[in-house]
């Protein structure tokens, strides 16, 4: 009998709360479902080829739409300049699905590499079908070049708590705000001077009081926001400083540190404040088929998202107003402002017991990472260009100077971050998404929620969850097989 993929956890009360979350109970920033024309299955194990000369190598991705076609163009580059590796695609349904079946899948049957968001980092580093970069990073004799010049904050987002890097992004995204820069001066609003919640909300009050659009802004319902709010500001919300002095996270403080609640309890009240006064598209709107297309026809000001989303905020703006683009605003007025954490997809190596795939999905990650493939990427797509040697390539400069070049404020915030901006290293991601995200959701849709409760149920059930996970029943473990 072939042994099943497993995971250590704490009994069947975190086997119920670890599958419902990945199977698709919360949002994510991963790209929109792919086309009909991508593969719905191909091998899910490396092998080597016909020939015994080239090795296989399987990518799991949630990629979509658009997207999935531009990752195609760097596998082919990547396929014919070497004859040890060949890489495949292959779609898997969105970021949750593809965490479920990495979950539940045979060793032998996964993939040598997967695509996975920045915010499950912790979650992957604590698994045992992840093997971190640095293993191979270590072994390289050559040296990665494009490491070296990967922007400090975003090495940062992707490593562990010891400076481990994990996983590389090749599409590395950033929370931020999209604005009608037209709509925004004629109602004498500058898009600089909204820095906290509290800008946001008086600079919508504004735009829908003077009658210059139905709604101030529509909010990207994805409890990652809950986070990058409050990492704007500095503001930690897990003890052993967010997981990142190389002690595990223990406990949440979202009710027991004064400053952590008292950021949470602003940024909640804006969102309550906002959705009663119908300062906001109402509050779960889909970004693509209703606020973009409310921004596109005036009626909406600006929009919260994530950098990826600019060529479609662009391609809709097209002959209408001129896009601008803030970074996210912090929780409060309070505190200082130290950039904010990373957004996006990364990709890692998948241990499936080939050497020989998984060395070659390292050599494609590197091979991803150059000036002329990453650059590409991100001017195709919107993403970030994840180190300086993409920046300068000739496809980037392009979009930069010419597409778009309100990008220039995005790297002036990633420039600033520090290490107190990145996303909480915390291995149950997917319900501390999911429990901001009903936080938000509340706040934003009922007017008499009382935030201080709202604040409480949130807390416990992310403490719940990190209970069970740090203390687990001694040798027990659960079975994710579909």
């Amino acid at each position: 009998m072939k042994a099943k993929h497993r995971i250590l956890a704490a009994g069947m009360a975190a086997a119920m709360t670890l599958s419902l979350a990945a199977c698709g109970g919360s949002a994510s920033t991963a790209e929109p479902t792919a086309s009909s024309t991508v593969e719905a299955a191909a091998p899910e194990a490396t092998s080597e080829a016909a020939g015994g000369d080239v090795t296989e190598v399987t990518w799991w991705t949630y990629f979509g739409d658009k997207n999935i076609g531009y990752l195609q163009n760097i596998i082919d580059d990547f396929n014919n300049s070497q004859n040890q590796y060949h890489v495949t695609i292959v779609y898997q349904g969105n970021q949750m699905e593809c965490n479920a079946k990495l979950q539940s899948t045979e060793k032998e049957n996964l993939p040598a590499m997967f695509s996975g968001a920045v915010e499950d980092v912790a979650m992957y580093a604590n698994s045992d079908f992840c093997v971190p970069l640095q293993k191979y990073v270590d072994a390289d004799t050559e040296g990665w070049q494009e490491l070296d010049d990967t922007w400090d904050a975003l090495r940062s987002a992707y490593s562990d708590g010891q400076g481990n890097l994990i996983g590389y992004p090749i599409g590395y995204s950033y929370p931020n705000i999209f604005y009608n820069a037209d709509l925004l001066k004629k109602a004498g609003v500058d898009p600089a001077s909204i820095q906290s919640f509290d800008d946001l909300y008086d600079a919508s009050k504004t735009i829908v009081d003077g009658g210059f659009a139905t709604y101030g802004i529509g909010f990207f319902a994805n409890g990652a926001m809950f986070n990058v709010a409050l990492g704007r500001e500095g503001v930690q919300a897990y003890n052993n400083e967010n997981g990142l002095n190389g002690q595990p996270v223990t406990e949440c403080l979202y009710d027991s540190d004064t400053t952590v609640h008292d950021s949470i309890y602003n940024m909640l009240s804006i969102y309550q404040k906002m959705g009663a006064e119908k300062l906001c598209v109402p509050y779960g709107a889909d970004y693509q088929s209703e606020i973009i297309p409310q921004m596109a026809s005036g009626d909406c000001a600006m929009m919260m998202g994530v950098i990826s989303m600019t060529t479609k905020v662009l391609d809709a703006a097209a002959g209408n107003f001129e896009v601008g683009v803030i970074p996210m605003p912090s929780a409060s007025e309070s505190g200082k402002r130290t950039g904010e954490p990373a957004a996006g997809t990364g990709t890692y190596v998948c241990d499936n017991g080939n050497e020989k795939a998984m060395q070659g999905a390292y050599e494609f990650i590197k091979f991803a990472s150059t000036g002329e493939q990453a650059g590409y990427f991100a001017s195709a797509t919107g993403y970030i260009a994840p180190n300086q040697e993409a920046y300068d390539s000739a496809a980037y400069k392009t979009y930069r100077e010419e597409t778009f070049p309100g990008i220039s404020v995005v790297y002036d915030s990633l420039a600033k971050s520090d290490s107190s901006a990145t996303n909480p290293y915390v291995a149950i991601s997917n319900e501390m998404r999911d429990a901001n995200k009903v936080a938000m959701e509340t706040a934003a849709t009922d007017p008499t929620a009382d935030i201080n409760t709202v604040i409480t149920t949130a807390k416990d059930s992310i403490q719940e969850a990190l209970d069970i996970y740090t203390n687990p029943i001694p040798n027990h473990v659960l079975d994710f097989s579909l």
